[in-house]
C-alpha cells in the first residue's frame, strides 16, 4: 500500500479486480449461462473466462502503447474534438452499466431483505454512499477494498463450497449436448460480465510498481490473470449450485436466481437458520464498490473531456442523472434485454475498436485525502450496508404474525383452505401458554396473494413466513395436478418462504394435522421437525422440501418421495411415503413397502428387517437392523435395451433370535448366521425387485429417478430415450444383488 500518493499495489489492483467482476457476474452468470447454453453453460463460463485472458492482455497492450495515459495520448494524436467523441462513448457505457447495477440491487434488495420499503430510498442511499467513496480517490476505493476482501469474498467462497453436496447431477449432465456455435454464443454472453477489464486503460498510471512501469507490463499481467482465475472458479461454482439445486427452468427463469439458492444451502452446525441475510450483506458490499468505480470512471474521463477542474463537481449530476434512470417503470428483465443487445453490439465492440483507433491514428503521425476521513468512508460504508439489512420501513415485529406451519387443502367447492400455525411465545418464554385456539388460523380464497392481502386489511397486521418450519399437504391438493401447480408458483415465488421447509402429505387432509397442534409439544411445527430428525435423517434419507417440488414442477421429470403422515390420537405418526409425478400424486405407499422403496433409492441407515419363521409369517424368528448400506448403479446397453444393475451392500447386526443358537459350537455358530445372512439378501432382493415391479412396471413411475441418472451414467442412454422418457422405462431390464455382511 502506498499512502497518500493516489496510486495503488499490484496486490490491491488484484483484489479491486476480483470484487468488479464477481458483484455483478456472480448474481446473473448462472442465469444467463443457462439460458443461452442450458447444461453446457458450464462450458460457456470457461470459453468466457479464456476470452477474459485474451481481452485483458488486449488492454494492457493498448495501455503499453499509449504510456497508461489513454486520453492524453488521443489528445495529442487524434485531437480534442474526437477525444470527446470517444469520451462520450465510454461515459455512455458506464452509464448504462451503473443503470443496471444500481436496477439490479435494487430489485434482489426490495424482493428479499427490503420487500416493504420504498426501492427509491434504497437506490438513493446506495448511489450516495457510493458516489461519496468515488470522491475520495482511488486509492481510497482499494483501501476499503483490501478490508472487504477477507470479510466479503473469503466468506462467500467458503459459503459456495459448503453448499456443493445440495447439488443434484442430473441438473447438470450430460455435457455437449448443445452444439458449438450455441456454447460459443453463450461464451460471448458470460464475456459480456468482464467488461470491466476496459478499467485497466484509465487505471495502468494509477498503479506503483517497484521495479517496472507500464511499459514492462508482465508482471500487472500476471496480477490480471490471478484475479481472473478466482472469479473464473466462483463463476463456476455459482453456475454448478444455481443449476444443480434449481435445475435449469427456475435458473433461467429469473435473472437474480442465484440468490434463491442461498437459502437452500445450510452453514454446518444450524446455528444460522436464514443465512440468506448475511450473505446478501456481503454481495450488497460488493456492489458499493462497482458502482463507486462506474462513478469514479465516469467523473474522471468526463473531467477531461469537457476540461473541468475538478471531476467531483460531476457526482451531483450523475447522481441525479442515475437515480432517474434507475427508477424508470421497467421490469428488470426487460432491461437487461436492452442492456445486453447493446453490450454485444455496441459496448464490448468498442472497447477494442476505440483504442485501435488511437493507435491507427497514433502510428500514421490526484485527490489527496487524510487518513481519518479514508478511515471514515470505511466505516460509514460498511456500515451502511449492514444497515440495509435492517427493518427501515417494514411492518414491525408487533405488527407481523410468524408462521410456524402450513397446511393446505382444497374444499369441495375448489377454493383453497389454507391453515396457519403460530407460534406460542408463552410456552417458549416459559410465560405459561397461550390458547391453542388464538395460535390456529385459518383462511379461505381463490388465490393465495388474496388471502393474505385480505388478513392484512382485516386484521392491520401480515403473515410472516420467514420462520415457517414446515408444509403439510392435504390429498385433496396433492392430487390436483392444477392446484398444486398454482400453490407451488406461490411457493416458488415468495421469497421469504424459505426452499429449504420440510414439507409432509397428510394421509387424508392437513387439517387433521394442523388442528392438533395445541396438543403437541412446541406445537405441530416442533413436533414434526424432531419427528423428521428422528424417524427420517436418523435412517440416513436426504431431506424433501418445498424446493424439491418446485424443481419437479420446473423440471418436469423429477420424482419426489414426500413422507406421509396421519394423526392418531393426538399424535403425528409416519405412515409411509407419498410419490409425486408430473406434479401429481401418484403413489402411496404404506410404512412397511415404503422400506423397500428408501432401500432401493440407497437409504437403509437403521433399517429393521423382520425375517418371518418358514412356514409362518406370522411369526417374527429374527430382527436384523441395518448399520449401513451404499448403492451402486450400473448401466449398460444391450440387444437395443438398456440394462441396470443394482447393487446393494451394507453391514448389519442381530437384534433378535441370536440367543437360540449362542451354545452351539463356533463352527454352528457361523454357519447359523450365513443361514440368516443369505435369507436376509434374499429378502431384501425379493422385495426390492417386487417394489420396482410394481411401481415401474405396473404403474410407470420412475421413482428412482434412473432416467435422469442415466445423464451421468450413461450418456448414450439418455440421448436414445431423450424425446421419450417412458420408452425408457419400459424397456428398462434389470437386476438387484444384495450383500450385507451380518456382524
Amino acid at each position: 500500500m502506498f499512502s497518500d500518493n493516489d496510486k495503488i499495489s499490484l496486490r490491491q489492483l488484484k483484489r479491486l479486480l476480483i470484487f468488479d467482476l464477481f458483484s455483478i457476474s456472480g448474481i446473473i452468470i448462472p442465469s444467463v449461462a443457462s439460458a443461452k447454453a442450458g447444461k453446457d453453460g458450464i462450458l460457456s463460463i470457461i470459453l468466457a473466462t479464456l476470452f477474459a485472458f485474451v481481452y485483458a492482455w488486449i488492454i494492457l497492450s493498448f495501455a503499453k502503447r499509449t504510456g497508461g495515459k489513454f486520453l492524453d495520448y488521443s489528445d495529442s494524436n487524434g485531437g480534442k474534438v474526437l477525444t470527446f467523441v470517444i469520451g462520450l462513448f465510454y461515459v455512455m457505457k458506464l452509464f448504462a452499466c451503473c443503470v443496471f447495477a444500481v436496477r439490479l440491487f435494487g430489485e434482489v434488495i426490495g424482493e428479499t431483505l427490503l420487500k416493504e420499503t420504498d426501492p427509491r430510498i434504497i437506490l438513493l442511499l446506495l448511489l450516495i454512499v457510493s458516489a461519496y467513496a468515488a470522491s475520495k480517490g482511488f486509492e481510497v476505493r482499494a483501501r476499503i477494498t483490501e478490508v472487504l476482501f477477507f470479510i466479503v469474498i473469503v466468506p462467500i467462497f467458503i459459503f459456495l463450497l459448503v453448499g456443493l453436496n445440495k447439488v443434484e447431477l442430473s441438473n447438470l449432465m450430460p455435457l455437449l449436448t448443445q452444439s458449438a456455435g450455441t456454447i460459443a454464443l453463450g461464451g460471448y454472453e458470460v464475456f459480456l460480465t468482464f467488461s470491466v477489464l476496459e478499467f485497466l486503460l484509465f487505471t495502468a498510471p494509477l498503479i506503483q510498481f517497484k521495479k517496472a512501469d507500464i511499459s514492462q507490463g508482465k508482471r500487472l499481467y500476471r496480477y490480471v490473470a490471478q484475479a481472473l482465475i478466482v472469479t473464473g472458479i466462483m463463476n463456476l461454482l455459482l453456475f454448478i449450485l444455481t443449476t444443480g439445486i434449481l435445475g435449469q427452468s427456475e435458473t433461467r427463469q429469473k435473472l437474480w436466481s442465484m440468490v434463491t439458492v442461498i437459502q437452500v444451502i445450510n452453514l454446518p452446525g444450524g446455528f444460522i437458520r436464514r443465512q440468506d441475510a448475511l450473505v446478501l450483506g456481503f454481495w450488497m458490499l460488493s456492489i458499493f464498490t462497482i458502482i463507486s468505480a462506474f462513478f469514479y470512471y465516469m467523473s474522471y474521463i468526463s473531467k477531461h473531456i469537457f476540461r473541468i477542474s475538478g471531476q467531483n463537481y460531476l457526482l451531483v449530476p450523475y447522481i441525479l442523472l442515475i437515480f432517474g434512470a434507475s427508477v424508470i417503470p421497467m421490469d428488470t428483465e426487460q432491461f437487461y434485454f436492452y442492456f445486453e443487445n447493446y453490450m454485444k453490439y455496441i459496448g464490448m465492440p468498442q472497447s477494442i475498436l476505440l483504442p485501435l483507433i488511437i493507435l491507427i491514428i497514433g502510428g500514421l503521425r490526484k485527490v489527496k485525502v487524510k487518513t481519518a476521513v479514508k478511515s471514515l468512508l470505511l466505516l460509514f460504508s460498511f456500515t451502511t450496508a449492514l444497515t440495509l439489512t435492517g427493518c427501515g420501513d417494514m411492518a414491525e415485529i408487533e405488527d407481523r404474525n410468524f408462521i410456524q406451519a402450513l397446511g393446505i387443502d382444497i374444499t369441495a367447492d375448489d377454493k383453497i383452505s389454507a391453515y396457519y400455525v403460530l407460534p406460542d411465545l408463552k410456552a417458549l418464554t416459559e410465560q405459561g401458554a397461550d390458547d391453542p385456539k388464538k395460535l390456529l388460523l385459518h383462511l379461505e380464497g381463490l388465490d393465495y396473494w388474496e388471502i393474505e392481502e385480505q388478513y392484512s386489511l382485516e386484521n392491520n397486521k401480515r403473515l410472516d413466513f420467514s420462520h415457517l418450519k414446515m408444509i403439510v399437504l392435504g390429498r385433496s391438493i396433492a392430487e390436483d395436478k392444477e392446484l398444486l401447480a398454482e400453490f407451488l408458483s406461490y411457493a416458488e415465488n415468495k421469497y421469504e418462504l424459505g426452499r429449504n421447509t420440510l414439507v409432509f402429505l397428510s394421509d387424508s387432509s392437513a387439517k387433521d394435522i394442523i388442528t392438533i397442534s395445541g396438543d403437541l409439544e412446541g406445537g405441530v411445527g416442533d413436533y414434526l421437525e424432531k419427528l423428521y430428525k428422528i424417524n427420517l435423517i436418523n435412517t440416513g434419507i436426504a431431506e424433501v422440501t418445498i424446493g424439491n417440488l418446485v424443481l419437479a414442477k420446473n423440471e418436469g421429470d423429477l420424482t419426489v418421495n414426500v413422507p406421509l403422515i396421519k394423526a392418531i390420537d393426538k399424535k403425528v405418526e409416519l405412515a409411509g411415503i407419498g410419490i409425486f409425478e408430473d406434479n401429481i400424486l401418484t403413489h402411496v405407499s404404506n410404512q412397511k413397502d415404503s422400506d423397500y422403496i428408501d432401500i432401493a433409492n440407497g437409504y437403509g441407515k437403521n433399517k429393521v428387517i423382520f425375517l418371518t419363521k418358514e412356514g409362518n409369517e406370522n411369526v417374527t424368528e429374527h430382527v436384523v437392523k441395518l448399520n449401513n448400506i451404499t448403492r451402486s448403479m450400473d448401466f449398460y446397453s444391450k440387444d437395443g435395451k438398456p440394462y441396470l444393475v443394482i447393487g446393494i451392500e451394507g453391514i448389519g447386526f442381530v437384534e433378535k433370535g441370536i440367543k437360540d443358537f449362542a451354545t452351539i459350537s463356533d463352527r454352528a455358530n457361523v454357519q447359523k448366521m450365513e443361514e440368516i445372512q443369505n435369507r436376509l439378501n434374499a429378502l431384501i432382493a425379493e422385495r426390492t425387485e417386487k417394489t420396482i415391479e410394481v411401481l415401474m412396471r405396473e404403474k410407470q413411475i420412475d421413482f428412482m429417478n434412473l432416467y435422469r441418472m442415466t445423464s451421468y451414467k450413461d450418456k448414450k442412454i439418455w440421448l436414445k430415450y431423450r424425446e421419450n422418457p417412458k420408452a425408457f422405462i419400459e424397456n428398462l431390464q434389470y437386476s438387484v444383488e444384495v450383500s450385507i455382511k451380518l456382524e
